[in-house]
């Protein structure tokens, strides 16, 4: 918020350098932007008479002024403004100042010497609603009363040191000059000295002769108030509120208007201003909009309202936002006559939530969402009337409206000396705290060890003791807590339980040839809807984000598979011949109403490429299985998005873990995949809970191994894996491997058969194997897959 030093200086007497005080304000808890000036974009431009104005002898536009600057003798200026005349006032830009167009030089203008420039309102940047003037029709036309030669800034108000403080959400009353005094005061320990209110009713009737004000919704409007103005007169401001407007970044308007800006400024209340001519039935409605209602804002865009938006109303029709913006319908223009004052109280969270919705941002909204408090409403509308006796643009009627039904209760808060000084780690007195709290219109009275604290109704957010502490300790001064070297206790960190088996995963992926690639947590809906899931598959049921960056991030995956599919896909689109990647990530699922989405841990590869197929997801499922001291079983099956022919599920007992296998057709193109990739995923929980532990190395064997083959001519529908483990389990404790070298079909076996080799190895740890022994156990194997 910026404020002007000088509208400050006038509550508050503050005996030191802009630069010291924001150091002052800083160092007690009010934090400090920046210290500025107003007219700094130019220097060396004075109050200058115009004494002769005749025309150029070498231009039909150009004319050469001799302009009185205060000084010995005149200034040859030459000026092309039309309205440039013998008599006016006019500001001049003295040789070598600067303005924002750049550096004032003396020079010739068609063989004529010039000595400086007669300057317009933008050539100054000035604003006309700051100073009036014609912008860049001609140069600016001064009082006649501006004494000659004096720094312009003066006439203009200028040249006021700014402070921009940074007000924090707790602190919604120093969104005000009148708080920022207040707490100037109290840093300083000068005395606060608050406008006396009086307002003239000079007006005709009461306030209900004019208008009706009904207030459907007391909840997110604890409190409105109103007052009437007539006859009102439309015109400038005076000089001193134009300044201090200006000076706080404020454009200044008209008189009812800059009132308005003027009390939001000084008191920390918004307020707004009906032309009452254009309100129907003068009538004043405080409700919730109706379903599919819509209002134009004074910036000319139309808004759709949704029913938990609050309004301002007339009888038929939303009039304006309420706390946010007024609509169009009763804009103050330059030919109103009456006007009601509106000062009221808004819920924070509700003006907050409606102002995002429709994506506004004003200095009104900005308030109400920090918290205005409704107790000192009516003196901020009193204020706006008593301005309004002041500027006399208007006729106050008699008689205001007030709801209020709950008047928030006093706050009285009782805190212990010793309490605060332990909180706080400093011993302070007593009396000294009772003084900090005093000096900050917290009525404070000590006895014993006990503060009673009144806490004034501007203090929302004095809640607790802790409150208290966190007052006293700022105004006593940062700087008196002592200084103690760091002590602290280093804990000895490590790796969770799963982060550890993560970490173990991750090393075997890259040992593999794998890359990791990282992926959002939140994909597009369509993604899984692609993927052809059964409608009644959990996986389709993904929690929403609220508030999501677009439709394409708007819910949490619930499988890694899109975002593979879709990384795959990108690599392809790029021309890469091959890719071998894996993402270690979560999956989310929702719970309960009210609960965290449940979370799973889960590991996806994806690949493709010349040397790729099936059997290369199947050898990473099956070794990483191994690397944990997990069984992989292998079986034909997995989900529908996958190729009905070349996908499986591994399992261990009675656990399915992984699923793997080529993508179907049909889906990869989908995702915009034209060649065949392959997809495994990992359930790591599962993995985890089956994983175990291996104890030590066996020794090098001392017996040689004896290896036999053999080839089984099968149906197509028996299992390799099948064969396999009746292999293993028929072949006796003397079986050390068994792999599966080949399969062959052809002619010479018919169709609907193959043929599957398979080499076994046989050892014993304590002696060289007979031939007997291996034949014993060859037949066995025989009788189990036969």
């Amino acid at each position: 918020m910026k404020v002007p030093m000088k509208w400050l200086k006038e509550y508050v007497d503050i005996p030191m350098s802009a630069e010291e005080y924001a150091s002052r304000m800083v160092m007690t808890g009010t934090a400090v932007e920046g210290v500025d000036k107003t007219g700094e974009q130019f220097d060396k431009v004075v109050v200058g008479k115009i004494l002769e104005c005749e025309a150029h002898p070498d231009s039909d536009h150009l004319h050469v002024c001799q302009v009185d600057v205060g000084g010995a003798s005149p200034l040859q200026i030459v000026c092309g403004a039309p309205n440039a005349r013998k008599g006016i006032t006019v500001a001049v830009a003295l040789e070598g100042a600067h303005l924002p167009g750049g550096k004032i030089k003396k020079g010739k203008i068609r063989g004529v010497e010039s000595f400086g420039m007669l300057c317009s309102g933008p050539e100054l940047d000035v604003p006309e609603g700051l100073y009036p003037h014609i912008g860049d029709a001609g140069i600016m036309e001064l009082a006649d009363d501006a004494p000659l030669g004096c720094d312009v800034k003066q006439v203009f108000g200028l040249g006021d040191d700014i402070i921009d403080f940074e007000i924090l959400a707790n602190r919604p009353d120093c969104l005000s000059v009148w708080g920022l005094a207040r707490e100037s005061a109290a840093v300083l320990d000068e005395h606060c000295v608050m406008p006396e209110i009086a307002v003239e009713e000079n007006g005709k009737g009461t306030f209900d002769d004019y208008a009706k004000v009904i207030v459907e919704d007391s909840e997110n409007c604890p409190r409105y108030c109103a007052r009437i103005i007539t006859n009102v007169k439309i015109g400038p401001s005076p000089m001193w509120m134009r300044e201090y407007l200006y000076g706080a970044g404020v454009r200044p308007i008209n008189n009812i208007v800059d009132i308005t800006n003027f009390v939001m400024l000084e008191t920390g209340h918004p307020m707004h201003a009906f032309d009452l001519s254009k309100v129907k039935d003068h009538t004043i409605v405080v409700r919730r909009a109706r379903e599919n209602e819509t209002l134009t804002t004074l910036d000319g865009k139309t808004h759709a309202l949704t029913p938990d938006m609050l309004v301002i109303a007339d009888k038929e029709n939303a009039t304006g936002l309420a706390g946010i913006m007024g609509g169009e319908e009763s804009e103050i223009v330059d030919d109103t006559a009456s006007v009601l004052f509106e000062c009221a109280a808004f819920e924070r969270a509700n003006n907050r939530i409606t102002a995002r919705t429709l994506g506004i941002r004003t200095e009104a909204s900005g308030r109400f969402e920090k918290g205005v408090c409704p107790a000192t409403a009516m003196e901020a509308l009193q204020r706006a009337c008593m301005l309004v006796n002041m500027l006399e643009c208007g006729d106050v009627v008699p008689g205001a409206y007030d709801n209020y039904p709950n008047p928030a209760p006093q706050i009285t808060v009782e805190a212990e000396v010793s309490r605060i000084a332990r909180r706080v780690g400093v011993d302070i007195p007593g009396e000294a705290m009772e003084d900090i709290l005093n000096r900050l219109n917290i009525e404070t009275t000590l006895a014993g060890d006990v503060l009673t604290c009144e806490v004034p109704a501007w203090r929302q957010d004095i809640e607790t003791d802790a409150d208290i502490s966190e007052e006293v300790l700022r105004m006593y001064g940062y700087d008196h807590i002592p200084s103690t070297l760091m002590n602290g206790v280093t804990m000895p960190g490590k790796r969770s339980a799963i982060q550890a088996f993560s970490d173990k995963v991750r090393r075997a992926m890259v040992g593999m040839g794998l890359f990791e690639v990282l992926n959002y947590s939140f994909i597009s809906p369509r993604w899984l809807e692609n993927l052809e899931l059964p409608q009644d598959d959990v996986r389709l049921n993904a929690v929403r984000i609220r508030n999501p960056l677009g439709e394409d991030t708007s819910v949490m995956r619930t499988s890694l598979v899109p975002s593979m599919l879709n990384t795959l896909a990108g690599n392809l689109s790029r021309s890469i011949p091959e890719a071998k990647v894996f993402e270690l990530s979560k999956t989310f699922s929702p719970t309960e109403a009210g609960q965290l989405p449940a979370e799973h841990h889960v590991l996806c590869v994806g690949m493709y490429g010349a040397k790729v197929d099936f059997y290369s997801a199947k050898r990473i499922v099956v070794w990483l299985a191994q690397i944990f001291g997990v069984e992989a079983q292998v079986r034909a099956g997995g989900d529908g998005y996958y190729h009905p022919g070349r996908k499986a599920i591994v399992s261990c007992g009675n656990a399915d873990y992984a699923c793997l296998g080529e993508i179907h057709p049909d889906i990869a193109e989908k995702f915009g995949i034209e060649k065949r990739v392959y997809v495994a995923e990992i359930d790591l929980d599962a993995l985890m809970a089956l994983e175990k532990p291996i104890y030590g190395v066996k020794p090098l064997p001392r017996f040689p191994a004896v290896t036999r083959d053999i080839a089984l001519v099968v149906r197509e529908d028996v299992g390799a894996g099948a064969m396999q483990d009746a292999i293993r389990k028929a072949a006796g404790k003397t079986l050390e491997d068994v792999k599966l070298f080949d399969i062959y079909r052809g002619e010479k076996l018919g169709e609907g058969v193959k043929s599957v080799a398979y080499s076994l190895t046989f050892r014993a740890p304590d002696r060289t194997l007979t031939d007997q022994e291996i034949a014993h156990a060859m037949d066995k194997v025989l009788s189990a897959v036969e």
